[in-house]
């Protein structure tokens, strides 16, 4: 027979047993349960007061998102990087020459649905959160200055012929505030709410982190500069307290000046727009709905016509016969395509530049009498390019879909070389 152990109601001093859970006398509930009781109760009521606050605008940021996509969408293409640059995207040429609202309007634009969707359903689950705890004056400055600064540090950072688009870096300075804010206000969070945000803004953000560093064509310095972005701002930015029943007047200021500054931005962009009037047929020719990366398409496709044409070329001088017309026009047509090329990354932009001047020199040779060491010479300089566009290849193409499939005429040949990305 066994004994159940006895403890002291701190309330009435009686004993009781322990296996009991209220006192048998007065009711009380040990200390350490009326504690997690007071805990809870508080963890709801900050949940009730903060998080359940109106939060209009992320709504209306979706929707803004939203209606500029279905806007490059019939001009052409969400993915299209002549639309996307009439748009306003972010392009540090046109910046330098004066377009600096391009700093601002590529925030509300997206290449591409799954691009739109990752960012919006981002902003659908924090938006809210965020601007519950801070109010929508001040959310508005957190957001709109982290998208700034990723584009100010695109400008400064990514590959200055590269064009940058999308929410990504205003959605970053939304996890950076709520990292500050889950340590700078962790006095007033209830334990269990805090415990429970850590948990989330850090996982979160480390996912977000790991795809940003590990998947082609998103904008490393855009991410981490609205990042910084958005913990700087919410250093200096107080939240608004579950107490807080109306917005300092300085941040509903600053929220007009800055809501001020994205609609004369807008004004800036379709008074310099010069691309397609968006109509149904754009929209139904233009690749929208999942396309594949255009960018890296073109190069491909201009890579490939180079080194064809480049061949043509030399085969007819190998022979003794003439160059064709149309293959001079070719070659012509080449070097241009490579020139406007797109970049998406910088070995690929080098090899298309090599490419470039490869045709260039064979332009140049064609002007005079072409000797069997000069085409000997072109030989020699086609296989140190294609040694290039092998090793990029096996360094970084792959990563973005590329491999070597040789052509008819490789195929044919001993050495097996190929001419085909």
């Amino acid at each position: 027979m066994t004994e159940r152990p006895l403890r002291v109601c701190h309330q009435c001093g009686l004993l009781t047993p322990s296996g009991v859970l209220r006192c048998l006398e007065c009711g009380a509930l040990p200390p350490e349960v009326e504690h997690e009781q007071r805990e809870r109760q508080r963890a709801a009521r900050f949940v009730e007061s903060v998080f359940f606050r109106r939060a209009p605008l992320s709504y209306v940021l979706i929707g803004i998102n939203v209606a500029v996509f279905l806007l490059t969408a019939f001009a052409g293409g969400s993915t299209d990087p002549e639309v996307l640059t009439a748009f306003g995207a972010c392009n540090r040429k046109l910046i330098d020459q004066g377009e600096v609202w391009r700093l601002v309007v590529p925030m509300f634009l997206h290449i591409g649905m799954i691009h739109l969707l990752a960012n919006m359903y981002a902003l659908w689950v924090l938006g809210p959160q965020l601007e519950s705890l801070y109010g929508s004056a001040r959310f508005t400055i957190l957001y709109l200055l982290s998208g700034v600064g990723g584009f100010v540090a695109s400008y400064f950072f990514a590959h200055p012929e590269s064009i940058g688009a999308g929410a990504s870096g205003a959605l970053f300075g939304m996890f950076g505030a709520l990292l500050v804010f889950v340590y700078k206000y962790r006095a007033e969070i209830p334990p269990m709410v805090r415990a429970t945000m850590q948990r989330g803004v850090w996982l979160t953000l480390a996912i977000n982190l790991i795809i940003t560093f590990s998947i082609p064509f998103i904008s490393r310095s855009g991410h981490v500069g609205g990042l910084l972005t958005g913990i700087g701002l919410a250093l200096f930015i107080p939240y608004s307290p579950p107490h807080e029943r109306k917005t300092p007047t300085v941040w509903r200021v600053w929220q007009m000046v800055l809501v001020s500054v994205v609609v004369l931005c807008f004004g800036f962009m379709f008074w310099n727009y010069r691309g397609n009037p968006p109509s149904l047929a754009r929209f139904l020719g233009g690749a929208n709905v999942f396309p594949e990366n255009k960018a890296i398409s073109r190069f491909a496709e201009a890579c490939n016509e180079g080194e064809r044409v480049y061949r043509r070329i030399v085969r007819h001088l190998e022979t003794g016969q003439p160059v064709p017309p149309e293959v001079l026009a070719a070659s012509a047509a080449a070097r241009q395509r490579l020139k406007q090329l797109r970049p998406f990354n910088a070995g690929a932009t080098r090899l298309a530049d090599e490419l470039h001047d490869l045709l260039e020199g064979q332009a140049r040779m064609l002007t005079g009498p072409v000797t069997p060491q000069a085409v000997e010479q072109m030989r020699e300089r086609l296989a140190a390019y294609e040694q290039h566009q092998q090793q990029w290849i096996a360094a970084e193409g792959t990563q973005y879909g590329l491999e070597f499939v040789p052509s008819a005429e490789d195929a044919a040949r001993p050495d097996g070389n190929p001419d085909r990305e």
